[in-house]
């Protein structure tokens, strides 16, 4: 009888070749196997090779994750009334009309689009925040690790890993600090935090500090000078990184911050636009932002080579949509941006999903997914649906999401989130 084969005997690449195709969930699996297994999976030239094949095939096989702040809405739901302040009775009577208005609407908009999303190319998931990160907000995702910040602190977080770590940075007496952005510098192999202090109110010139993470190492230097103070509120994403670049918006520019040469550059924005209309996005490997235009929305891109801005397409609003606005968010790949659609700027807001090529609009809801998580109640529910439907907290963050197993040093685990 012939000797049985087994998986071991395949030459390293082929197992190579098999493994980096599996999902983080099978290589979790894979890692109790045996020791082998979870010494070959846990080889840097491996992770290395899983990370490329991940971020290659991200493209055609995108992943939207909503990351959702669940305590924060069960803190929301739960606190007594007088915590908010009170408005007047003709206050109160608007706002109940106005909110009247939008279940109309909203309810208009289900029964008239009721549209299938299971032949989307889009993987749709969700994660709930976990405990330690429920009053941060949003910086920047890399290469699977979710980069989050409040004040002093700093969260980096895997959920694919359910790892995490927290870094502290003592903030000078009476400064003004804001973490502007996280990215990877594929050079020198070291994930890197940008962060911003203004010693006075009235600065525009920061001091600079980056954060090598691995290293455990900083520097420290004078920051470009912004003409304004920048400050992001959660759940804004407002940087990306784009061939080794972190770009971040400085109000009336953009700002651009290579990772491995840790220098800034100013770039102006068009001369031609109006209003922004979206955050900085990585728009098939180019920096892009949308700008409003007389009709609709315009999205521009930048080439760095040639320092100047293209428009590439335009959504055009129709003769009767004049009070829509859409503003998107960020571009997933396989020609899919997500966004919000909205009436005058605030009221009606639809989550959606926009095909630049078909120029077809999808909703995509949900708000029933936020509500349903806090039910203990009639009057929670309640609560929590009001919440919504005026905007008054931001309860997550969407975003193009890459799964790995980068775990780096220092992490420790997470409690599971509620997905």
């Amino acid at each position: 009888m012939a000797n049985k084969k087994h998986f071991s005997d395949l030459p390293e690449t082929m197992i190579t070749e098999v493994l980096i195709r599996l999902p983080v969930k099978s290589l979790l699996i894979c890692n109790c196997v045996c020791k082998p297994w979870l010494s070959f999976i846990s080889n840097p030239n491996f992770l290395k090779s899983h990370i490329q094949r991940s971020i290659t095939a991200s493209p055609s096989d995108p992943i939207l994750l909503n990351m959702i702040n669940v305590q924060q809405l069960g803190f929301l739901a739960s606190e007594p009334r007088e915590y908010f302040s009170y408005p007047t009775p003709a206050e109160l009577q608007q706002q109940q009309r106005q909110r009247r208005r939008r279940q109309l609407v909203n309810q208009a908009v289900d029964d008239a689009s009721r549209q299938d999303l299971s032949e989307s190319p889009l993987q749709f998931w969700r994660v709930a925040l976990p405990g330690p990160f429920q009053m941060t907000h949003f910086i920047g995702c890399c290469n699977g690790i979710i980069c989050l910040s409040s004040y002093n602190v700093v969260y980096l977080w895997n959920p694919s890993i359910k790892k995490y770590r927290r870094l502290h940075f003592p903030n000078p007496q009476r400064s003004i600090t804001v973490t502007v952005g996280f990215g990877y510098d594929s050079i020198s192999n070291e994930y890197k935090i940008l962060r911003l202090v203004y010693l006075n109110r009235n600065d525009v010139v920061p001091i600079a500090k980056v954060y090598h993470v691995n290293a455990g190492s900083s520097r420290e230097f004078q920051g470009p000078n912004l003409t304004t103070q920048i400050y992001y509120f959660w759940p804004s994403p407002n940087n990306i990184v784009v061939n080794g670049v972190l770009y971040f918006d400085g109000g009336d520019q953009l700002v651009s911050f290579d990772l491995h040469e840790e220098v800034f550059g100013l770039v102006p924005f068009p001369n031609s636009i109006l209003r922004k209309r979206s955050d900085i996005m990585d728009f098939e490997g180019s920096v892009a932002i949308v700008f409003e235009s007389g009709t609709g929305v315009d999205l521009w891109t930048f080439d760095k080579a040639e320092f100047s801005w293209t428009k590439k397409f335009s959504i055009e609003y129709g003769m009767y949509d004049l009070d829509i606005e859409i503003k998107l968010s960020c571009y997933l790949g396989a020609k899919q941006f997500y966004g919000e659609k909205s009436l005058n700027g605030n009221y009606f807001v639809h989550e959606i999903l926009y095909d630049y090529e078909k120029k077809e609009t999808k909703y995509y809801g949900l708000r029933e997914k936020y509500v349903s998580i806090y039910a203990a109640s009639e009057e929670s529910e309640m609560t929590v649906r009001a919440m919504l439907e005026d905007s008054i907290v931001p309860v997550h963050a969407a975003f193009r999401f890459t799964e790995t197993l980068v775990s780096l040093n220092g992490f420790e685990p997470v409690e599971d989130s509620r997905n």
